[in-house]
């Protein structure tokens, strides 16, 4: 049985004896290795791994070259042409009878069928994000091909994140949301729903000052790096946890919100010469939070 780790530096345990990155027969030889098991089970053509491998620049010899480097990693790996790593017609797979990849079992988890239950939608993302410790293909740092499955595995996460969160927001479960929505915005760091839930989260917690921080970096992020306001639901959002009444709040958490909507004024003031409606609560909250501190 080989026992393959994606999620950090690359690992291979064949039966017990373990490979490390460094010990695959050279950088291509390992690649490949990865690229196939990526795609566990599926067979990967010899044309689209030498594409990857030379970014679409494969010599013209390509085809001798890349079987040479599958018998380099066979004859490392102690594996015979008929076993865990397969011969197909233009190319190759690894046997998911044989062969177990971590990264395939986290997308797995992450995977869960719309059908699916709150309750197991929830823990099976649970499960996914405590496995999803280490960078992705942390032996290939600058390889373009590792590079577009790490900006795919993050879509993946945050979608699956995402909807996990706004499950547990609506069963009451909001710590878990909290949780659940947090590595989501990590990941997508443009993308508002994980930020939305978050907010949502935070505010069904009391934790106003921690929900309005979360729109402010948003807010930051995407004028900042795209020039763009975040859209109708998340600013409609903001505006409606920024205008609720909340309950007896200490100094503290006072403190904590001017801070936030000082840094909301100052966002509202570099965008134009007038101020938009988020600048006009946030004049508005500070005068109510710091009439409140002077009583």
């Amino acid at each position: 049985m080989m026992r393959i780790q994606l999620l950090g530096p690359t690992v291979v345990d064949v039966d017990g004896v373990t490979f490390t990155a460094s010990q695959l027969g050279g950088v291509k030889p390992r690649q490949i290795l990865e690229m196939l098991a990526v795609e566990l089970g599926s067979p990967v053509a010899k044309d689209r791994l030498a594409e990857q491998l030379w970014e679409d620049q494969p010599p013209a010899s390509y085809v001798a070259t890349l079987e040479s480097y599958v018998c380099v990693l066979r004859r490392r790996l102690g594996l015979e042409r008929g076993s865990a790593l397969v011969t197909t017609n233009n190319g190759y797979l690894l046997d998911p009878e044989r062969v177990s990849v971590d990264l395939v079992e986290v997308r797995s988890l992450l995977s869960t069928e719309r059908t699916a239950s709150a309750g197991t939608t929830i823990a099976r993302t649970e499960a996914a994000l405590d496995r999803l410790s280490g960078e992705l293909l942390a032996s290939e740092p600058y390889a373009a091909w590792a590079n577009r499955t790490r900006e795919l595995v993050d879509d993946e996460v945050v979608a699956a994140c995402t909807h996990a969160a706004h499950l547990a927001n609506a069963a009451g479960q909001h710590e878990r949301a909290v949780a659940l929505a947090q590595p989501a915005v990590g990941r997508g760091l443009f993308t508002e729903a994980p930020c939305q839930e978050l907010m949502r989260a935070f505010a069904a917690q009391g934790r106003r000052g921690e929900a309005l921080k979360t729109y402010a970096d948003l807010r930051a992020r995407m004028i900042d790096d795209l020039g763009v306001e975040p859209g109708p639901v998340s600013r409609r959002l903001y505006l409606d946890i920024l205008g609720r009444t909340s309950g007896v709040r200490g100094e503290a958490s006072d403190h904590h919100e001017i801070r936030t909507l000082l840094r909301l004024l100052r966002q509202a003031l570099d965008a134009g010469a007038h101020l938009d409606s988020l600048g006009e609560y946030a004049i508005s909250e500070m005068t109510l939070l710091l009439d409140r501190q002077a009583g």
